[in-house]
């Protein structure tokens, strides 16, 4: 449930984007284009964050480790899997890696 949320928060801005570009009269390729334009960006953006504060990526990943802990204890193995990919780009950001 909790994954779906993520995606749902990740796809919603842009949606909103795409909407409102259309309201406002833009052709729907170009809304379509700039909704994709703002989900695309999202990721980049958290990736950039988790690169310039340590601290937030590691914080990240270590509530990424209980969520996979808590979704293998579960049996939900690719929910957990995912989780704990998450994790391991957010300790690669924060430097863990290179220690």
């Amino acid at each position: 449930m909790l994954l779906l949320l993520i995606c749902a928060a990740g796809l919603a801005p842009g949606l909103a984007t795409a909407w409102l570009a259309r309201r406002r009269g833009r052709s729907w390729p170009l809304a379509v284009a700039a909704g994709a334009a703002v989900t695309a960006a999202l990721p980049a953006l958290l990736v950039l964050a988790l690169l310039s504060i340590p601290p937030l990526a590691l914080f990240l990943a270590a509530g990424a480790v209980l969520a996979a802990l808590n979704a293998y204890d579960d049996g939900r193995v690719w929910t957990a899997t995912a989780w704990a990919w998450t994790a391991a780009v957010c300790m690669a950001c924060a430097g863990w890696w290179s220690r």
